[in-house]
């Protein structure tokens, strides 16, 4: 079999290069024989190289040329020792996040956050940015929760404005872990005749390892992360590569916005070894959070089955006496939280069918994720028992999030 050569050049808007030679198993890399490398790429390159893996690839740096140079500022070392690369650090702030490990079991609200805060501190974008946080909490989740890698997970983030970006600016961020992949994970849970096809599949709603096929959620997961980042990249204009073992997704928005399911190629025999997820999006073209989370629901709602047509969340003034709790008003999310809340407060409270208000003031954004752990399991007991659940404060995209998270809640 002739050798796989490392690629020369290596850019999201062609990335088969790096990932056929990842999957060819190399022994090492010359990070200055490399030119350009986007970050995307260098998170690949760390999760297969960190030095306490089991057979790490080995890199070299030379620091005096330019990737070598980008990868040394980037933190790329130290992530790759693990004596450092345990937080997120801005290199430059609004243009590079350092590459960072993410830890199984982690939180992975306040990376998110922060990284969504450093790469874009104008206030003038502030959707693109609550975009940009909710596409990276659902890609470390997937991480901690699904891909079984026991040295987690890397994430890393930049923008660019140059090469190829420099008539448009791009935000691209990429998750990678070298865990046993989508294929695998899926398996157990779903008939899948390939890893082409499991790849597929997970783009569809309600598709995870932590469910069986046609139910829509467990109290921990709804399977709706990688359906709601690819519509993203469909309504911004963005581009998103998903890569596993034996199988590439490449998924081009249309800029234009006339083509709404975008441009999608999938690739068997080409992948990576483990997972990795690299997702860009305009930085400053003008961006309607609210009114992408209201499609993106209306879309899954027409691919999910309902149960019940009653409605147990409801908008409308609670009646006296009923006892209101305050969301989140300053902070990040917190979905571990939201789960301990939702045992301790709501379900002992509507077992007994005592009316309850939940007021979202002053939240902008809400993440299916958060939305999940905090009313998967009291929407199901609020139809059984027959007792509403009263929403004050909520923001249309909040609104939207948890009228998707009640269909559903409600559809099996």
């Amino acid at each position: 079999m002739t050798p796989v050569a490392a690629p020369s050049r290596i850019e999201l808007s062609e990335p088969t290069p790096l990932l056929r030679w990842l999957e060819s198993d190399p022994v090492g890399v010359a990070l200055g024989a490399i030119d350009p490398i986007e970050m995307w790429g260098l998170v690949a390159i760390a999760a297969l190289a960190r030095r306490d893996g089991s057979a790490p690839l080995r890199v070299s740096l030379d620091s005096h040329s330019r990737s070598g140079g980008f990868a040394r500022a980037v933190g790329f070392e130290d992530v790759l020792s693990g004596t450092g690369g345990q937080g997120t650090a801005p290199s430059e702030q609004g243009r590079i996040v350092k590459l960072a490990r993410i830890q199984r079991y982690a939180p992975t609200e306040p990376p998110s956050d922060e990284i969504s805060r450093l790469l874009l501190p104008d206030a003038r974008f502030e959707d693109t940015r609550r975009t940009l946080y909710y596409v990276l909490n659902e890609l470390l989740r997937n991480v901690v929760q699904h891909s079984l890698d026991p040295l987690g997970g890397i994430v890393g983030a930049q923008l660019n404005r140059g090469g190829r970006n420099a008539a448009q600016p791009v935000v691209q961020v990429a998750v990678a872990d070298a865990g046993l992949g989508i294929p695998a994970s899926l398996q157990s849970r779903h008939a899948l005749a390939d890893a082409k096809t499991a790849l597929e599949k997970s783009l569809w709603p309600h598709i995870s390892s932590a469910f069986d096929e046609g139910e829509t959620g467990s109290a921990q997961n709804a399977g709706m992360g990688l359906f709601f980042i690819s519509e993203m990249t469909k309504l911004v204009g963005g581009r998103l590569v998903i890569a596993t073992r034996g199988a590439t997704l490449m998924l081009q928005g249309d800029e234009d916005f006339e083509n709404p399911h975008g441009i999608q190629q999938l690739l068997s025999g080409v992948g990576y070894p483990g997972t990795l997820v690299a997702f860009e999006m305009p930085a400053e073209a003008a961006q309607d959070y609210d009114g992408m989370i209201e499609t993106i629901r209306q879309r899954a709602a027409e691919r999910t089955p309902r149960r019940a047509i009653h409605k147990w969340l409801s908008f409308e003034a609670p009646p006296e006496g009923a006892l209101k709790f305050v969301v989140r008003s300053t902070g990040v999310e917190d979905a571990r939280a939201a789960q301990r809340f939702a045992e301790e407060q709501l379900l002992p409270r509507l077992v007994k069918r005592q009316p309850v208000a939940l007021d979202f003031v002053g939240i902008s954004t809400c993440t299916q994720s958060y939305a999940h752990a905090l009313l998967y399991e009291a929407l199901r007991l609020a139809w059984a028992r027959k007792t509403p659940i009263f929403i004050l404060g909520a923001q249309p995209a909040v609104r939207s999030t948890l009228e998707l998270l009640e269909n559903y809640a409600l559809g099996g």
